[in-house]
């Protein structure tokens, strides 16, 4: 058995005494409040890396050996996927936001990081509080190496608690973010980014291209109706701690926009959301699957690469063709809909099996028997299926059999296609599906309420574009599949289930089971 990790809380303490450092002189050393070292020290409050960090310096320890106690690269992994499936389309609690005044005058100088935080949140906040402006967004920057948050844990919730007022209330808000290689804080980013999904306005982070953090750090929060922060380093080069706070009439105000508009020239999306029935996300999907890299998959059902295009052709003609009324108008948009998605989806196939018969890469699936076992009784199409609501949208014997045949035959066919099917997901691990896909992309696929119904869900498939990030659910992944039974990886196993499977499945039909109703499916 391993050796059981410390308590990070009362371990900070003992290393402070340890060293014969009092609560005081350890707020001169790391610049944190008494208050908030005391709390961390209790257990109170969970310390945040960058907290972590400055107690490695203080206290003249190896860099990393702090923060490797306080949270395992796989409870980062969880920590992110249960952030996706409780934050997408979730109310969040509200927060009391201070009513904070905003100066009047020109050119005011603001000292200090909590001046700062303070000014940005009385923005922020009074612009929550009014209709978003046509066309205008809330912008924000952080490329300090030290986020100035981190340093007021309180005003951190604050913050984040006007940001969803904000997107509550409509405001669209661009984030510009500059990562400097801690993949510990890229998850803590990126945890916190992901809360921030599934209001109404449209919440856009974005990374620097660039890994050469300035000199000094430079930032920027514009408000639009309300003003903007121009803020810097002027004591220190690791985070900002002055600035100027400019009112939207001002004449300085133009030049605060213009210099972030040229920022947001030297970044890319860091994350992408793309709603329920996104033909925007089949292309990004398409396009993600052409890059370099292995393939790892963890859902419920089989994946659509392995499809053959003629069971959703022959699916779609009944869709289009079931006793249901439809003004002409609603036929017509069905059609164009279906055939887009038949193209896409013949397209996916093609490159799947190219894919494979390159065999520069590996390919491996995580299904469930259940969801198998589920399709071979019923037809049902897959949960992520966007035709799966459709009248009339489901799959004889005969296809099922086939799509079964056509996974068989590309696991003889290829050695780099594995598949392993599980007896059950777990969704305390695992509580959304998604894919490392190429050597950079993580998609994650989450379900949500439907116009508040629980009993009927939309996907939301979310797109992060972060090597570290990727490369740390890739672990997760290899470190999962490594820990199954043998015979729920291996080939010849499943290949041997596979076809019991389908030759039950075949003597059922034989035996004049025939088509599936529609009334046996939703049964």
């Amino acid at each position: 058995m391993g050796r059981k990790p410390k308590d990070t809380s009362s371990y900070l303490r003992a290393l402070r005494e340890e060293h014969e450092l009092s609560l005081s002189e350890m707020v001169k050393r790391i610049g944190y409040t008494k208050g908030y070292i005391s709390a961390v020290e209790t257990g109170a409050s969970k310390p945040t890396s960058t907290f972590l960090r400055a107690y490695e310096r203080a206290l003249n320890l190896a860099t990393g050996s702090l923060a490797a106690l306080h949270l395992e690269q796989n409870d980062q992994v969880v920590q992110v996927l249960n952030t996706v499936q409780e934050g997408i389309g979730r109310d969040q609690e509200s927060v009391t936001l201070p009513d904070l005044p905003i100066p009047e005058h020109k050119g005011a100088v603001l000292e200090g990081v909590q001046a700062i935080l303070l000014q940005a949140i009385a923005m922020v906040n009074a612009a929550a509080k009014q209709p978003p402006l046509p066309g205008a967004e809330i912008i924000v920057t952080f490329q300090s190496e030290i986020d100035p948050l981190s340093l007021y844990p309180d005003l951190s919730v604050t913050w984040r608690g006007a940001l969803r007022q904000a997107l509550k209330a409509g405001w669209n808000v661009t984030h510009l973010w500059r990562f400097h290689g801690d993949t510990q804080r890229r998850f803590e980013m990126i945890t916190r980014m992901l809360s921030l999904l599934g209001y109404r306005g449209k919440y856009q982070p974005s990374m620097f291209t660039s890994h050469v953090a300035p000199g000094a750090p430079a930032d920027v929060i514009l408000v639009p109706g309300q003003g903007a922060l121009w803020m810097f380093g002027s004591r220190q080069s690791r985070h900002v701690d002055s600035g100027f706070f400019f009112p939207p009439d001002s004449p300085h105000y133009a030049m605060v926009d213009s210099f972030a508009a040229t920022m947001r020239t030297q970044t890319q999306p860091l994350l992408e959301v793309f709603p329920a029935r996104s033909l925007d996300f089949k292309a990004f999907a398409f396009q993600i699957e052409q890059e370099e890299g292995d393939q790892l998959l963890l859902k419920e059902d089989l994946t659509f690469q392995a499809m053959p295009p003629s069971i959703r052709s022959d699916c779609i003609d009944r869709i289009l063709n079931a006793p249901v009324q439809r003004s002409p108008q609603q036929q017509s948009h069905l059609e164009l809909w279906c055939r887009t998605l038949l193209e896409q989806h013949s397209r996916r196939y093609l490159q799947f099996e190219e894919f494979l018969r390159r065999g520069e890469y590996q390919a491996r699936h995580i299904v469930t028997r259940e969801s198998i076992e589920n399709m071979l009784a019923t037809g049902a199409l897959p949960a992520d299926d966007w035709l799966r609501d459709e009248a009339n949208s489901y799959l004889t014997r005969d296809e099922v059999n086939l799509w079964l045949r056509q996974v068989i035959a590309l696991l003889e066919r290829y050695p780099n296609f594995h598949l392993a099917i599980v007896e059950q997901i777990d969704y305390a691990r695992f509580p959304v599906a998604w894919k490392v896909q190429g050597k950079h992309m993580l998609i994650l696929e989450s379900w949500k309420p439907r116009n508040g119904n629980s009993d009927k869900t939309e996907n939301v498939n979310i797109l992060v574009r972060d090597r570290a990030i990727a490369y740390s659910f890739r672990e997760h992944f290899i470190a999962f599949w490594n820990s199954l039974p043998p015979e729920q990886t291996d080939k010849a196993s499943i290949i041997a289930w596979l076809r019991t499977a389908v030759d039950r499945n075949q003597i059922s039909r034989d035996q004049g089971a025939g088509v599936m109703s529609q009334e046996h499916r939703d049964n």
